[in-house]
């Protein structure tokens, strides 16, 4: 099983991916999009977007291989889905594909409850609500199954590692 952490920017998910990992002692992948656009720059063109999705596909894998039964992970394919439909108004169909392979992702699904914090590779800082939507409506289309994760600080973390134990019993 693949936990995922999704919701629109700012909302705690990287966050969240390491304390459950240590909480729960799971390992973790974190956020591929970020170390490569923290590496790289903060520009991209769709082509840029696509082969981050290929990476971030080999870094999950390297981070957690298939045979591991259980971990974290900081977005999957669905971020990048919505990632390009809203930056370049289409999804290549590589990543269209790939998220049908995901098919073993449940979610947790992070409120935009949140403080908004600023970051140079933000952009989303006025419609939070709006793309934490997309990522529900995305999940619940491909009919997996999702917990929502709000609250600050230690609740958050609570809530989260609640819905973990609930996502494992429902196997």
């Amino acid at each position: 099983m693949r936990i995922i952490l999704t919701g629109a920017e700012s909302s705690g998910k990287s966050t969240l991916t390491r304390q459950l990992g240590d909480g729960l002692n799971l390992p973790v992948a974190l956020e591929y999009a970020r170390i490569h656009l923290e590496k790289n720059g903060p520009d991209y063109d769709e082509a840029d977007l696509l082969e981050m999705s290929r990476l971030h596909i080999a870094w999950q894998k390297e981070k957690i291989p298939d045979e591991v039964p259980l971990g974290i992970f900081d977005t999957d394919l669905i971020n990048y889905k919505i990632w390009a439909e809203e930056v370049f108004g289409r999804c290549p169909a590589e990543i269209l594909n790939g998220i049908e392979q995901e098919s073993h992702h449940v979610y947790l699904l992070c409120a935009p409850d949140l403080p908004w914090e600023p970051d140079p590779l933000r952009e989303n800082p006025h419609d939070r609500e709006r793309l934490f939507e997309r990522h529900r409506a995305e999940i619940e289309k491909l009919a997996r199954r999702y917990e929502l994760v709000r609250g600050r600080g230690d609740e958050r973390l609570s809530n989260a590692e609640a819905a973990v134990k609930k996502l494992m019993r429902n196997e």
